[in-house]
C-alpha cells in the first residue's frame, strides 16, 4: 500500500520502513540520501552492521515552516549487491522534545558496544541566560527490527551538563572511539577567547565522563599538508573525527583527525584555499593521551562547492566517511518549493590512507561513475552547462558558474558522478575531491 505526501510518492517496505521512489521529483537525486521533507544536514550516527550501512542525520521535517527544530533521521542502505545505495528510510529517531534539547538535538555518534547500539548527541538549549550545551545517550532497543529501532533517552541525561571552564556554549558534536579497556570522546569547542579547538573527556562505561582537557596539537616537526596552514585557525572546530589507519605506503598505523574550523578566509591564486563558507580537512600524526602530534599538515577533505561536517565509521567494508552536501545558512535551493525538501549527503567513501595522504573511493551503484585517465594532456569535461572541469597536467579545476576552485593533484584515475542535482567527483586515483549541487540544465 503506497501514499503521497507534497514531498512526492513513497512505498511502505515490510520490516525497512519506506523508500522514496522519487518518479515525481525531477531533482532529488536517486541514491545520494535526502530527507524524505524538509531540512537535511549533517550525517550522525553513521554505523555498519554487516555490509547495511546505517545513517542518522540531522533532520527538520518541517523545514521552512515555524521555528527550526532539528531532531535526527534514520535511513540505512545496503553497500553491496543489487540494492546497493537504495535507501530505506526508517522513522524519525529524535525530536527536540526534552528540557535539556528543546531547541535542538544536534549532531553526535553511533557506538556499539557489546551488542547495544547506542547514540550520542548535544542538546541545545536558548535559555534566557543563554545558550546551553550538553551531551547525552540514547540507548536503542531492537535496531533491526522494523521501525529500525525504539530509541529511548538516557535518564541520566545530561551526562556532561555544559562546557568546561575556559570554553564557550558553542561545545558539540561528539565523538566516542574506545581506548584500551575504556573510552575516548572528542568534541569540538570554541575558547573563552573565541578560537577554536577540541576537548577530551574518558569513561570506563560510556556514562560517567571526566573531563581531560583541551586537545594539544604539537605541529613542531610537521610536514605541510596542501592547505595553506599546517594547523587551521577559525572561531570554532565543529564535527571533529579521530581514528586510526595503516598507512598502505610505511605500514604504520597512524592517526587522523578531521575537523571543520569555521571562520577561514579564501585564498585564491595558482591554488585555492578555503573556498566554501565553511571549510573540512584532516591532519594526519600520532594521539597518545591528549596530545596529536602532526605528522603531515592541514589537508583539505574535499575542494567542492558543498561539502561539510562528513562522519567516519569503520567496519568490514573498511573506514567509511559521508559529509553533508550542504554549507551552513545556504537553504535557498529550489527544491524547497518545487518539491519541500533542502540538502542531501554524499554517497559514502571508502578511505585509504597512503603515504599520509587521505584517497578516496566513491561506492555508487553499478555503471552510475564516468572515468577518464588523467596524463600530461590538457583534458575539458562540460559536466553540466554552468559546471566545467580541466586538467592541466599539475592541477584541476573544477569551475562552477564562474566559482573557480584550482587544486593541485597528480596524473590519475578521474571520476565524476552525476544523480540529478549531486555531482561528485574524485582525481589522481582518489587523492583529490570535489562534491558539489547543480541545478543548470533541470529548471
Amino acid at each position: 500500500m503506497g501514499f503521497r505526501s507534497l514531498c512526492g510518492v513513497f512505498s511502505t517496505i515490510p520490516a525497512h520502513g519506506y523508500v522514496i521512489c522519487g518518479s515525481m521529483q525531477r531533482f532529488r537525486p536517486r541514491f545520494h540520501l535526502t530527507p524524505p521533507t524538509g531540512r537535511l544536514n549533517d550525517p550522525n550516527g553513521l554505523y555498519l552492521d554487516g555490509d547495511i550501512l546505517h545513517a542518522y542525520y540531522q533532520h527538520d521535517p518541517g523545514f521552512p515552516h515555524g521555528n527550526k527544530r532539528t531532531g535526527w533521521g534514520h535511513a540505512s542502505t545496503s553497500l553491496t549487491g543489487a540494492d546497493r545505495l537504495r535507501w530505506y528510510h526508517h522513522p524519525d529517531a529524535l525530536y527536540p522534545d526534552m528540557p535539556y534539547d528543546l531547541n535542538g538535538c544536534y549532531s553526535g555518534c553511533a557506538v556499539v558496544d557489546r551488542g547495544q547500539l547506542r547514540l550520542f548527541y548535544t542538546g541545545n538549549l536558548k535559555a534566557a541566560e543563554g545558550r546551553r550545551a550538553t551531551q547525552n545517550m540514547v540507548l536503542v532497543e531492537d535496531p533491526t527490527g522494523p521501525m529500525g529501532g525504539i530509541h529511548l533517552r538516557s535518564p541520566r541525561n545530561p551526562l556532561i551538563d555544559g562546557p568546561a571552564a575556559g570554553f564557550t556554549a558553542h561545545y558539540r558534536d561528539p565523538m566516542i572511539f574506545e581506548e584500551g579497556a575504556g573510552w575516548r570522546m572528542i568534541l569540538g569547542a570554541q575558547r573563552d577567547d573565541g578560537t577554536g579547538s577540541a576537548v577530551l573527556y574518558r569513561s570506563a562505561d560510556l556514562e560517567n565522563w571526566h573531563f581531560d582537557g583541551e586537545l594539544l596539537i604539537d605541529a613542531s616537526t610537521a610536514a605541510p599538508g596542501t592547505a595553506a596552514d599546517v594547523v587551521p585557525g577559525g572561531y570554532m572546530w565543529e564535527c571533529p573525527n579521530l581514528f586510526s589507519m595503516v598507512d598502505e605506503v610505511s605500514g604504520e598505523e597512524l592517526d587522523v583527525l578531521i575537523i571543520c574550523p569555521q571562520g577561514l578566509e579564501r585564498i585564491d591564486g595558482d591554488l585555492t584555499h578555503y573556498a566554501s563558507s565553511d571549510q573540512c580537512g584532516y591532519l594526519v600524526g600520532r594521539f597518545h593521551d591528549t596530545t596529536f602530534t602532526v605528522l603531515r599538515g592541514f589537508s583539505e577533505l574535499d575542494h567542492g562547492h558543498e561539502f561539510y561536517a562528513p562522519q567516519v565509521t569503520a567496519g568490514g567494508a573498511g573506514v567509511v566517511l559521508m559529509g553533508w552536501m550542504g554549507l551552513p545558512g545556504q537553504d535557498d535551493q529550489p527544491t524547497v518549493s518545487e518539491e519541500g525538501w533542502v540538502h542531501c549527503l554524499s554517497v559514502p567513501r571508502i578511505l585509504r590512507l597512503v603515504d599520509g595522504v587521505l584517497h578516496q573511493e566513491l561506492i555508487v551503484p553499478e555503471g552510475q561513475a564516468r572515468s577518464l585517465s588523467l596524463g600530461a594532456e590538457h583534458v575539458r569535461v562540460d559536466i553540466r552547462s554552468d559546471v566545467h572541469l580541466e586538467w592541466d597536467g599539475q592541477r584541476i579545476t573544477v569551475d562552477r558558474a564562474g566559482d573557480r576552485r584550482s587544486v593541485a593533484c597528480p596524473p590519475g584515475e578521474l571520476m565524476m558522478v552525476e544523480d540529478a542535482t549531486a555531482i561528485e567527483i574524485t582525481a589522481g586515483n582518489g587523492r583529490v575531491a570535489f562534491a558539489l549541487r547543480s541545478f543548470s540544465d533541470m529548471i
